[in-house]
């Protein structure tokens, strides 16, 4: 795999790397394929490690990172992963300044979402109700009388020498039996449509070569509904 590193550019992305292991990550990561187009179909020659050649090519790239990003352009011919810092993202986008990434070239990023249908999702949620169930309770033995935790004799007794306290398993009523409630949670489901423009950075003009790709379907929670009332297990 050709992986495009300047000293400048390997030094703070690697600061960066360190930083986001340790507290966070590098936030999720978007896979999707495209097509590049270059100028004339020749090669778009990045830097002297890594070549890009026209057709379609898989896509993977940090929308959302939290320290760093990676955008990585493959097929069977062509692998080029590139360090993107976060400071050159900006809203739906981001720009890589060639001159300082070592590449022969600057590039521009930019993503649209295109959304698809809702869905919905229905499953179990733990909750608590009232009613029997079997729990491990806090008791307190004074001389053979026991008081169970949340009674008034129970605090009575507390500080009793000739109490201990022990755990036993009871089956009563309880004002917080472990249950579930059936729910259902509502997503949207949508795609990234995305562009990569590839310019010289001395001569500027139109762009030396453009990739136009698409991400995976994913989707995104939206709201939960509770469908009934907690029953207790």
């Amino acid at each position: 795999m050709d992986v495009l590193r300047h000293p400048r550019f390997l030094a703070r992305a690697l600061v960066l790397l360190f930083a986001g292991l340790l507290l966070a990550g590098c936030g999720g990561g978007v896979k999707g394929k495209g097509y590049l187009f270059t100028r004339d179909s020749q090669a778009l020659r990045l830097n002297d490690e890594a070549t890009l050649h026209q057709g379609h090519k898989e896509l993977e790239f940090s929308p959302t990172p939290s320290f760093f990003g990676t955008l990585r352009l493959k097929d069977e011919r062509d692998d080029v992963s590139i360090d993107v810092p976060r400071s050159a993202y900006g809203k739906r986008s981001f720009f890589i300044d060639g001159r300082e990434a070592g590449l022969n070239y600057d590039i521009q990023a930019r993503w649209r979402e295109e959304r698809e249908l809702q869905t919905e999702r229905d499953r179990q949620e733990s909750c608590t109700a009232p009613g029997y169930c079997t729990r491990t309770v806090s008791v307190l033995n004074c001389d053979g009388k026991r008081y169970l935790s949340g009674t008034e004799r129970y605090g009575d007794h507390l500080d009793d020498q000739n109490c201990r306290r022990e755990q036993v398993t009871r089956t009563d009523y309880f004002r917080d039996c472990p249950g579930s409630r059936p729910v259902r949670e509502r997503y949207q489901v949508y795609r990234l449509l995305v562009n990569l423009s590839f310019t010289d950075p001395v001569h500027k003009g139109s762009p030396a070569a453009e990739f136009d790709g698409e991400s995976r379907l994913r989707d995104r929670f939206l709201e939960r509904l509770s469908e009934g009332a907690c029953r207790v297990n």
